[in-house]
Formats: C-alpha cells, sequence, structure tokens
C-alpha cells in the first residue's frame, strides 16, 4: 500500500508591506457584510456573507476536556466588487459573473472596540494577505519590514522568491508560464463532483502550536483562518468545500513526560522527526469514535530542518489504521491523516497537504526534468512539457505566490476521486452524526421539524419554529422535489443520470424528497473493451488503474493477479512488476473465477473450496521511501509516490512479501 507526503513551502521575506488605516465595515441583512479598505494606492470593495459550510453544524471545539461555543458569526466568504458596482449589487452579489476574485476573512469586534480582520482576498492574479500586527510577529522573520499598524496587509508579489533571498535555490529559472496569469480555474469535469460536496475535518493543535499562539483562542482563530482560505482552492478547483468537525486543542504547557494516548503532543525533539509524529497521530485518529471526518490534520510548530509537512499518499477517508516498517525497522502506523507547521501561510501548507491525501503528487520541476521515460512518476505540466516550474501548490519546492493546483494535478485527482471519496457529502446532508441535540435553524432538517431553512427566511418555513407556514407541504431550499411549497409531480426528474451506469430519480408525487441515487446493476455492459457497470460507474480494472496512475503512464491492470481486489496495476515498461497502489478496485469490480470485489476482498458467488486461498489472500511488504530535499528527491518521488513495486516471478507464482502495507512520504520544506 502507499502513501505520500510533500511539499516544499518557503517562508521567504516580505520587500513591502502596508498598514490598514483607513477602512469602512457596513453590515446589511440576512448578516452580510461590506467591507471597504483602501490600500496600495487603490480601494477594495469585498462583500461578504458568513460561511455557514465551514463548520459542520454539530461541529465541537474541544478545550481543557471540555466543548466550547464555535465561532461561527465570524467567519466571512464572498468576493471583491467593482466600485461601481458595490452600492446596487446587494443582497445578490453571488449571482454577478463580473467579480474581481474571491475573499476569505474572519472579522469580529473586540472589547476595546478594534477590529480583528484576517484572512485572504484575490483580485484578478494578485493575491492579498491581511493580518493583524499580533498575527504578522508570531511569523515575522529578522529582515522582514518593521510595523506599528494594528492591521497589515501584503501582496503575494512583495515576497522575494526564493532565488533572490535564500542560499537555498528552491525553484527552477525557466521563464515564466503564461498559464500562471489565466484567472480562471481550469477544471476537469470527468470524476469530479457536479454538485458541491463538503469533507469534514477534524483539526488537532499540539502543545507547541498552541504555545505558539500564546493562547487556545488564538490558535483557534488561525485554524478557523487556515481551512477558511484552504477551502477556496478546493471549492474553485474540484467543487469540494473543506469543512471543520472537530478543532481539539492541546495546553499551551507541553507534558514533562510523553503520554502514550497522545504520544504527538509533546515537545520539539531532535530525535522526533514530523515521520514520528504523523505515525503516532495516525495511531491516535485510527482510536478515535466514528465522527464522519475523512481526514484528521496536525498542526505543530516543530518542523525538523527543512520539513515543515508530511501526509500520506491518497488517504482520503481512511479512517482505519494499517502498519508498516521503515528501512530502520521501526514500526510506522498509516491513516487518514497529514501534518504541518507553523509558517507565515499556512494555510498553503494545510492546503498542499490534504491535496497529497486526496491523491495529487508533486508537480515535476527543473530537478525532475527532463522525465521522458515511462517511469517518471512527477507531474508533467503536459504532455509535451515537463517542468510547471513551480507555478503551482503541488510544487515539491518553495513559491510563495502559489494558490492554484496544476492541470495535471486536477486530472489525476479528479479520476480517481470516485473510487476514494466515500465519505464526502452533500450540503444538505441527512445522515451525519450528530455531536449535539437537535436545533431549528442548523439547516438540516431533524425529527420533530417540517423543515429547517438555516434562519433563512421561506415562503415555505417559519424559519425560527421550523414549521410549514402558507399550507406548505414542503420545502423548496432543501427538498429536490418541491416546488412553490408543493411536491412535484412523479414525472419530475430530480437527480438526472450522470453517467452511463446510473439511473436518473424521479420524484414520487408524494413526497418532496429525492429518491435515493440507484445505479444499473455491476456487469452491466456499457463500452468495449471490457468496460462494464461498476458502482455506478462505467469502467473496467483496466479502466481503474488508468485513472489512478495516468499521470506515471500506468494504462492496465496487472493481469496475473486477476483474483485480487487490491489495485495492482502493470509497471509501465517492466512487464517483471506490478504496482500495488493504496486503493482498491471498486466495490464490484470482477474478481477471480467468478467473483466480484467487495471492500478489497473477492468473494467469490461459487463454494470458496473452488478458490485457490494462495491468490486472494496476500501481505505485501511496503517499500517506505523518505524523500530528502536534495536534488535527487523528486526522482525518488517520481518512483515511490504512488507504489509499491512488487517483484513478480516470469511463472503464475509470483513473491510476495511478508508485511501488510507500505507507505511513502515527501517533504514539506521551510
Amino acid at each position: 500500500m502507499q502513501h505520500i507526503l510533500a511539499c516544499c513551502l518557503n517562508s521567504n521575506r516580505i520587500q513591502s508591506i502596508q498598514g490598514i488605516t483607513d477602512f469602512y465595515l457596513e453590515t446589511k441583512p440576512y448578516e452580510q457584510t461590506r467591507l471597504v479598505i483602501k490600500a496600495f494606492d487603490n480601494v477594495f470593495y469585498l462583500h461578504l456573507e458568513p460561511n455557514t459550510e465551514l463548520f459542520h453544524p454539530q461541529a465541537v471545539i474541544y478545550q481543557d476536556g471540555q466543548s466550547v461555543p464555535v465561532d461561527r458569526d465570524i467567519i466571512y466568504k464572498g468576493h471583491v466588487i467593482h466600485a461601481g458596482d458595490s452600492d446596487y449589487i446587494w443582497p445578490n452579489y453571488k449571482e454577478q459573473q463580473d467579480s474581481l476574485g474571491w475573499a476569505r476573512l474572519m472579522i469580529y469586534k473586540r472589547p476595546d472596540d478594534s477590529y480583528f480582520i484576517q484572512g485572504s482576498f484575490r483580485v484578478h492574479d494578485t493575491m492579498y494577505h491581511i493580518k493583524t500586527k499580533d498575527t504578522y510577529y508570531r511569523t515575522k522573520r529578522s529582515n522582514d519590514p518593521e510595523i506599528n499598524d494594528l492591521i497589515i496587509i501584503y501582496k503575494d508579489s512583495d515576497v522575494l522568491p526564493s532565488g533572490e533571498d535564500s542560499p537555498e535555490h528552491h525553484t527552477c529559472g525557466i521563464d515564466q508560464l503564461p498559464i500562471i496569469h489565466q484567472t480562471s480555474v481550469v477544471k476537469r469535469s470527468e470524476g469530479c463532483p457536479t454538485s458541491r460536496k463538503i469533507l469534514y475535518i477534524g483539526v488537532a493543535a499540539d502543545c507547541t502550536y498552541v504555545q505558539h499562539y500564546k493562547s487556545k483562542e488564538a490558535a483557534r482563530m488561525q485554524i478557523v483562518n487556515d481551512f477558511n482560505t484552504a477551502s477556496v482552492l478546493f471549492e474553485d478547483t474540484f467543487n469540494i468545500t473543506l469543512g471543520l468537525i472537530n478543532i481539539t486543542l492541546m495546553d499551551r504547557t507541553c507534558p514533562a513526560s510523553v503520554n502514550n494516548d497522545v504520544a504527538w503532543n509533546r515537545v520539539c525533539e531532535p530525535n522526533y522527526s514530523l515521520y514520528d509524529r504523523l505515525s503516532d497521530f495516525s495511531l491516535w485518529r485510527s482510536q478515535l469514535a466514528p465522527d464522519d471526518a475523512g481526514l484528521w490534520h496536525l498542526m505543530t510548530n516543530c518542523p525538523i530542518g527543512l520539513e515543515v509537512g508530511l501526509a500520506w499518499l491518497g488517504q482520503l477517508c481512511n479512517t482505519g489504521l494499517s502498519k508498516q516498517e521503515d528501512d530502520f525497522g521501526k514500526m510506522r502506523y498509516v491513516s487518514g491523516v497529514s501534518v504541518s507547521s507553523i509558517t507565515r501561510d499556512e494555510w498553503k501548507i494545510v492546503a498542499h497537504e490534504i491535496g497529497h491525501s486526496f491523491g495529487a503528487i508533486h508537480d515535476c520541476n527543473s530537478q525532475s526534468c527532463p522525465c521522458t521515460s515511462e517511469k517518471c512518476s512527477c507531474c508533467s505540466l503536459s504532455s509535451s512539457e515537463c517542468s510547471a516550474d513551480g507555478a503551482y501548490i503541488m510544487n515539491p519546492t518553495s513559491n510563495s505566490s502559489v494558490e492554484r493546483f496544476s492541470p495535471c494535478s486536477i486530472n489525476t485527482i479528479c479520476s480517481s476521486l470516485s473510487s476514494v471519496a466515500t465519505c464526502l457529502s452533500d450540503p444538505q446532508d441527512h445522515t451525519q452524526n450528530l455531536f449535539q441535540l437537535n436545533v431549528c435553524g442548523n439547516g438540516i432538517k431533524e425529527d420533530g421539524e417540517d423543515c429547517d431553512t438555516g434562519g433563512v427566511e421561506s415562503v415555505c418555513c417559519d424559519p425560527k419554529t421550523c414549521k410549514f407556514i402558507n399550507d406548505a407541504v414542503c420545502e423548496d431550499t432543501n427538498e429536490g422535489c418541491c416546488h412553490q411549497c408543493r411536491f412535484q409531480s412523479s414525472e419530475h426528474v430530480c437527480r438526472p443520470a450522470v453517467t452511463l451506469c446510473d439511473k436518473p430519480e424521479y420524484c414520487t408525487g408524494t413526497s418532496g424528497a429525492c429518491p435515493p441515487d440507484t445505479y444499473e446493476n455491476d456487469g452491466t455492459v456499457c463500452g468495449p473493451n471490457g468496460l462494464a457497470c461498476v458502482s455506478g460507474q462505467c469502467t473496467s480494472r483496466d479502466q481503474q488503474c488508468f485513472a489512478r496512475g495516468y499521470a506515471m503512464n500506468i494504462t492496465s491492470a496487472c493481469s496475473e493477479r486477476s483474483s485480487e481486489c487490491k489495485m495492482l496495476c502493470d509497471f509501465p515498461g517492466d512487464e517483471e512488476n506490478c504496482i500495488l497502489f493504496s486503493a482498491n478496485f471498486l466495490d464490484g469490480t470482477p474478481c477471480g473465477v467468478s467473483g466480484k470485489c467487495s471492500d478489497g476482498t473477492c468473494i467469490e458467488e461459487k463454494i470458496q473450496e473452488k478458490e485457490t486461498p494462495k491468490e486472494t489472500h496476500h501481505d505485501y511488504v511496503p517499500l517506505p521511501l523518505i524523500v530528502p530535499l536534495t536534488s535527487v528527491m523528486i526522482l525518488l518521488i517520481c518512483s515511490a509516490c504512488l507504489i509499491v513495486v512488487l517483484r513478480r516471478r516470469k511463472n503464475t507464482q509470483h513473491n510476495t512479501l511478508e508485511t501488510s502495507g507500505s507507505s511513502t512520504l515527501a517533504l514539506i520544506q521551510h
């Protein structure tokens, strides 16, 4: 099995910074807010609304072993608007197609009447960052500008690149790519959600992180700001919101001795690396009660050398635990987790690490190019050009101004999303495990409620009582078979088919809810070359291998292991090896003589005696690879980011190594 993490986001010197002394804040009905900022000889009009999707309706924050209120009303999302449109767009600015860019901010008034404003916004190709003075000085380098204003602002373009300001030259010297300047986001629809989905994430902060921010409140605010900003990258690219379901904050005083129950919560130690912390956090996460978190992320202030972050590759939605031995014989634990350290723009590291959890490998750069062999496994810019020139968020080396996924990363994630993203939720998902009692106004219709609009006025529903009004029998906002407070007819398609193996769903005529999603039977032929319906997808073993490993030129499944339901694929250009990905073939995929895959196991339809045990049960040894930040780093990532190579004999009896799985990790650089 395999997991990888890599990222290198250097904290370079800020060349120019300004204080914000002139701003205007106006609140409109429905909590919409307009923020007008004067900076850099310009005036920016930000139209904002509460980001109600950032927190799960029943999210919890744990401090000192107790639950504390969630800061829902200070977190905003929105757009930067043309000056001429600012006064009359209210309240429908979201429908405008000519906004200048997005905005993600946290805003609240302190007891001394000063304002806390922090976050980021984008205007065309320029990213602006707003911070309080305290936050700025917590990550200020010695040669960064001094400033006395309470709120400061700087641009990504004001941060000097590594080559101009650092002895470590982490970026290549290729001319700036034209694609950097595109203001639109390149999307690939195949495989990525066509409607908005939410990935709920649990976050823990160890004692070193809380200690750095001086208080649990400040640490919590920073975490919320990180995910509020990182989410927009996934929303705009993949139609997936990052939501928080749990924030656990440890005490700022690190324990005198390590508590094995939370072994990751300790002081920084030379002999305790991020790899160790990631492993211990994986074990801790696997022991939690079911919480609907598709990932858990650890915030720390213990970078080791140039390493500031790690993640297991492609472990989205993995709530379980696997073990592996590293090259030194030490046992490592693997689960759906990642870890990042404190940097100036730490949201980018968070986004990078979550990108690895989604399955994205590093983009190719000058150190890994030319990369023309079939075994090249970094993400090439295109079929004709190797290096992405450090222009994107999955660049393995430093670039302070990146905030987009490369086309290759987009294709990699979208192509494999349907097989790994089992934990994504609809915004109005009613099946989440709840931490609190039912609450009217949380946007989820629960027992005892006719409807729940999340506090928004509706002609069908009273937002204060969650009861129908005006003789309504359903509510338009959250029910796909409701129109003008009445049930849609049974001829109305409430969920169209999105693949050849999907079936359209029709309203019943007696309910406002759209019936559950249904698919063609597994095995239904849907195309040539062995394509058949599997879990609602038109695919095959070869197609699944291609979708997962196309960036590595993988085109087919390992034919001599057809009884396996672990994703074993042919190693490109090498008939002696198979590649084991950290994934299973989709449930329903044909296997063995007449079986179908189920949770990674081949279930034969016939009597088990006819199945050869040794062909259906294997333990694999991972080839754990630690990726050093040298000129060899990318080559190592290329050969091991997503794979475990299994040597196979020329006859039908194949060699397997006796372990449970493999994990590869890459380093994030500071």
